[in-house]
Formats: C-alpha cells, sequence, structure tokens
C-alpha cells in the first residue's frame, strides 16, 4: 500500500473534492499523474502558490454502478474554465438528470443505475443553513446525515420517510410548488451565513413553521387539483410524516464564531493555511503561528471548492498579506 499523501512534502498537488464519512470529512488529493487518496482534513496544513498559469486537473466523477457511488480518477484535460473533462462532464449530467427526472420518466425506460438508486428508502427534509436559507431536499436514508453535512447544512428536519425514491421526488416538487422552497442554496449565501450566522433560536424560527406545512400539503396529495398523483410501486409503499431534528456536529464548538470571510481567492496568489473545522466545503482557515490583538487566532471562512482541480505548488512560502481591518496579518 502507497504511504499517506502529505501535503507538507514540498511537491504539487492536486485537491479533488472533500468525501463526508462516519468519522467526518476527508480531501480526495492526488500527486499530478497519479492515483488520488483520501486525507483527513482537520488540521491540514498547507502552504501552497497557485500561479497564472497553474495547470489544471479534471476532478473525477462518480459512477453509480452497483449504487455505492464509486469515484473514478481521470488524468484528462479539464474542458476551458471548467473542472471536469468532457466524458466525466457528460457522465455526470446524464445521471444527475436521469436521477432528478426519474419520476416524470416511464421506469422502464430508465438505466438500472437509477432505478437501483431509487429502490430505497427515502428520506424528505427540510435544510436551514446559517443564513437562514431553507431548502427542501431528498436522500437515500443510509446517507442522510452524510448529505446534510456534505451540503453545509446547519441545522435540519426529516419531515417524511418514504420507501420509493420515485415517490419522495414528487414530494420535493409538490413542496416547490406549493410552499416556494427552493431545491438548492447558492454557496455565496451559504458563506454570508458563515460570517454574519443568524441564531439558533431565529433558525429554528424560520424552519419549524415550515415543517407543519410540508405535513399539511403531503396529507393532502392525493386531493389538491392540478397535482399528479403519487404512484408507489408496489402496495407496499408508504409516506410516513415524521420530524426528526438533525444539527451539524460541530454546531455548538466556538470555532465558528467570530469568522471573517476570507479576503483573496485560494486559487491564486500564495497562501499558508491551516483547516480548523469544515462545513459542506465551506472550511474554518487560520494562518499558523498567527494571533489577533486579543490573543486568540484569528479565523477566516472560504470555499474550499475554489480549489479542486488546480495544481498546487506547494513549499515554505511567505504568504500574501490579507486586507482584514481588525486583523493583524
Amino acid at each position: 500500500m502507497a504511504a499517506p499523501l502529505d501535503p507538507t512534502a514540498g511537491n504539487a498537488l492536486v485537491m479533488l473534492g472533500s468525501v463526508w464519512n462516519d468519522s467526518g470529512c476527508s480531501v480526495r488529493l492526488r500527486v499530478p499523474g497519479g492515483p488520488s487518496e483520501l486525507v483527513p482534513i482537520i488540521g491540514m496544513e498547507l502552504n501552497y502558490r497557485v500561479g497564472p498559469d497553474a495547470p489544471r486537473h479534471c476532478i473525477g466523477h462518480h459512477s453509480p454502478r452497483k449504487n455505492k457511488g464509486e469515484y473514478l480518477d481521470c488524468l484528462n484535460q479539464p474542458q476551458p474554465k471548467e473542472k471536469t473533462c468532457v466524458s466525466c462532464a457528460v457522465a455526470d449530467a446524464e445521471f444527475a438528470s436521469n436521477l432528478h427526472h426519474a419520476h416524470t420518466r416511464d421506469r422502464a425506460m430508465l438505466d438500472r443505475s437509477v432505478v437501483d438508486h431509487l429502490e430505497q428508502a427515502n428520506i424528505l427534509y427540510l435544510a436551514a443553513f446559517r443564513d437562514g436559507s431553507v431548502k427542501i431536499g431528498t436522500s437515500t436514508a443510509h446517507r442522510i446525515t452524510k448529505r446534510l453535512a456534505e451540503q453545509g447544512a446547519w441545522h435540519a428536519v426529516e419531515v417524511a420517510t418514504v420507501t420509493d425514491g420515485f415517490v419522495v421526488r414528487q414530494l420535493e416538487d409538490l413542496i416547490t410548488n406549493k410552499l416556494e422552497i427552493p431545491q438548492a442554496v447558492a454557496v455565496k449565501r451559504k458563506l454570508h451565513g458563515m460570517v454574519n450566522p443568524l441564531s439558533p433560536e431565529r433558525l429554528s424560527a424560520r424552519i419549524d413553521p415550515l415543517v407543519e406545512r410540508v405535513h399539511e400539503v403531503i396529507s393532502a396529495a392525493d386531493r389538491l387539483p392540478g397535482t399528479k398523483d403519487l404512484e408507489p410501486t408496489t402496495e407496499d409503499d408508504t409516506v410516513e410524516l415524521t420530524a426528526e431534528e438533525w444539527r451539524f456536529p460541530t454546531s455548538d464548538h466556538a470555532v465558528w464564531e467570530g469568522l471573517h470571510a476570507y479576503p483573496a481567492r485560494l486559487d491564486s496568489g500564495t497562501h499558508h493555511l491551516e483547516v480548523l473545522q469544515i462545513c459542506g466545503r465551506m472550511a474554518v482557515l487560520t494562518r499558523p503561528g498567527t494571533t489577533a490583538g486579543s490573543g486568540k487566532t484569528d479565523r477566516f471562512v472560504a470555499d474550499l471548492g475554489q480549489l479542486y482541480g488546480i495544481e498546487l505548488d506547494l513549499g515554505q512560502y511567505e504568504p500574501d498579506q490579507l486586507a482584514v481591518q481588525d486583523s493583524l496579518f
């Protein structure tokens, strides 16, 4: 077995994405031309530079074969201004499109991988982010906590358990149409919430009333005018209303308070950073060995997705100065 990749070894490195599992979050790293490897992200120190002509690498894609979401490395060049090559982009787009629209299509015409994915117990959930944004979403039951964490949710409520993935997507669309709750929240809004967060009480006040409204819509789904009838695949398929709460596991940790927006792009210039925590792709960062005037380490938050697919030149570099008004960097 190859030795673990060392991001402090002074070589070139590519970050391909983050992966959430039962033990927390890891990042997928690769020495250019080699196989990728998962490395724990918390505590990782990166001293690197990215020049204007830094090579770009395809970040690969996940294959739905056997419903395991197997990751496939790719050594192709990405498309201009994109993070994937043509073949990986097509593979991801086809599966995502088939999955998202499966409930509107003839099941006999769907790829078997999509059908296998949807013939599982699924969760319909409401997720709130620290800026107060709320979305409706779905996840297979066995991945719900990982799914919420990888999206950067802060507070969530599982509003229904559905034994059929086709039906849960009908319900998701129904909630969006009836209550105007979106199915996605932009990373920009998630980052804004990390710097200007609502209190836990205000977040609860945003999401709790919606749980009752969602339950009302679901309960009336078979008699609402103009809605498509729910079509479970077997007589045993059911929709069970729930109100199971979830909160991001480290949400009460002090590291998430008093954050600054990192005042530079991560994908250009020279940086020396340590990762203290991560939620979704939003990482709490500090510069090793630096403190603010209060004696506490200054903490920033940034989107690690800016680094995905960019070749990092690692070494012992003096980082660029940061223009932060209340920081001594």
